[in-house]
């Protein structure tokens, strides 16, 4: 019996319920707009690190959080109990790699509250060059979790 649907939940041979094809598009479509987003936020930021490092650095951080967002969305829908709405908080609930992303982003956090509370403030241009690089390099671990993450059948299709 399979375990790719196209109508309704039904339970796979190992008597674990499956996700609706429809759904699994759906959500698969969501979390793609979502790291598309988010590629685009960091190209911008990129694009403005010398000109306007504190802009930079915001859209970076966004980035960072939108990346981390659609692993946090997609284990809520894998569990009874939610994680925390704070994404960091809820990677570092996950553990494994995900707690070590939280862990690498507590500078940049506490950097950007540093932002926040200072107007005029700028950046630190080496925190902003490793923000930069440890966003890239997230979401692009994020979008390989993405096709990982599908039924076999469907994650060949995305290989041709």
């Amino acid at each position: 019996m399979s375990a790719i649907r196209t109508r309704g939940a039904r339970a796979s041979a190992s008597g674990v319920a499956t996700v609706p094809l429809r759904l699994l598009l759906s959500r698969l479509d969501q979390d793609q707009a979502d790291l598309d987003r988010a590629r685009a936020l960091l190209a911008e930021g990129e694009r403005l690190q010398h000109s306007d490092p504190r802009e930079a650095f915001e859209l970076v951080h966004r980035a960072a959080l939108r990346g981390a967002g659609v692993i946090a969305a997609r284990a809520n829908r894998a569990r009874r109990r939610r994680l925390p709405l704070n994404v960091w908080d809820a990677l570092a609930r996950l553990g494994g790699a995900d707690a070590d992303r939280a862990e690498q982003a507590a500078p940049m956090v506490a950097e950007r509250e540093r932002l926040d509370r200072a107007p005029g403030a700028r950046p630190d241009p080496q925190l902003l060059t490793e923000h930069l690089r440890l966003t890239a390099a997230h979401l692009d671990q994020v979008a390989a979790r993405l096709v990982e993450e599908l039924p076999a059948p469907l994650a060949e299709l995305t290989a041709e």
